[in-house]
């Protein structure tokens, strides 16, 4: 009871605080403040853990996710998401996978049962993929792909590619998914130090063996930067221990974000849940008058 009072407060706050900052930034009244303002929300490592892998914590459903404008998922929503089809039904119900602004970034959790077929068949779309709208485009990148699936790796890097060279108009390129790919990125910790896992040898498509991340894909990133557009990149795997929410901007004017929840482990025992670092979920509001983004970690109960 009392955790489920802490969310319904969370929520509360949550609203409140982001109508505040609304109403401070704009003197338009009230019904134009939030046309003017958009709210989206990121969310890794959903999992709960008492649930047969079948269950998005209910921690993150009491958010309401869909209440948001935009929902970037960072992969293992559930921990066995495509055992049972009516795990990916679940997830559909909470975060609607076929809505053009729902975007689901695949992580080992997610995949590791097969049924890949089935993320098509809801989402409409191939694991990458991208949405753009109001300024700013969002790209959703599949991490769990491999040398061994070129022809969907290769789409991938051109995809990206092609919009890191032609964006022009809008003012945001956000870039997420699951693994840390950031392995020797300037002025970045050790990825072991925020994340779960270093793929540092990840390659981004077929063309050689040194198509790494920090070779193809961030000097791509850095122009886009260079060119006056803001570049922001997020990561889900992460979450355990003291991992709860990690931002730093670069030397290059990159932004880096690394946020995932884990706390659910430990829900079975108070004394050992109380004794964790809160989790926290990354949120996002747009301000299309002025077309700034600005961000905030929010703890959750």
């Amino acid at each position: 009871m009392k955790l489920c009072m802490s969310v319904m407060a969370f929520a509360f706050l949550s609203q409140f605080m982001w109508g505040h900052v609304a109403n401070t930034r704009h003197t338009q009244p009230a019904a134009v403040e939030l046309s003017d303002t958009l709210r989206y929300i990121f969310l890794g490592h959903t999992y709960e853990w008492h649930a047969g892998g079948e269950r998005v914590d209910p921690r993150i459903i009491d958010l309401q996710p869909k209440q948001y404008d935009r929902i970037w998922l960072g992969g293992d929503i559930c921990s066995e998401a495509m055992l049972l089809e009516t795990t990916l039904q679940h997830i559909d119900e909470v975060f609607d996978l076929t809505s053009p602004t729902t975007q689901y970034a695949l992580g080992n959790h997610d995949i590791r049962n097969g049924n890949i077929q089935w993320y098509r068949e809801y989402t409409g779309r191939k694991s990458y993929n991208h949405h753009s709208e109001n300024g700013l485009v969002s790209v959703c990148l599949n991490s769990m792909l491999n040398p061994t699936q070129c022809q969907d790796l290769n789409r991938q890097f051109q995809m990206l590619r092609n919009i890191c060279d032609t964006i022009s108009v809008s003012q945001h390129l956000v870039v997420f998914h699951h693994l840390n790919l950031w392995s020797d990125i300037p002025d970045l910790p050790t990825p072991s130090s925020y994340s779960h896992h270093d793929a540092m040898y990840w390659q981004a498509n077929c063309d050689s063996i040194t198509t790494r991340y920090r070779e193809v894909i961030y000097p791509m990133l850095k122009s886009v930067r260079e060119r006056g557009i803001n570049v922001y990149c997020i990561l889900g795997d992460t979450g355990s221990g003291t991992y709860k929410g990690f931002h730093q901007e670069n030397s290059d004017s990159i932004h880096f974000f690394a946020s995932g929840i884990n706390n659910s482990r430990y829900a079975n025992d108070p004394d050992l849940y109380a004794q964790q670092p809160a989790d926290s979920v990354l949120l996002f509001e747009h301000d299309l008058t002025n077309q700034k983004l600005n961000w905030e970690f929010i703890a959750v109960p």
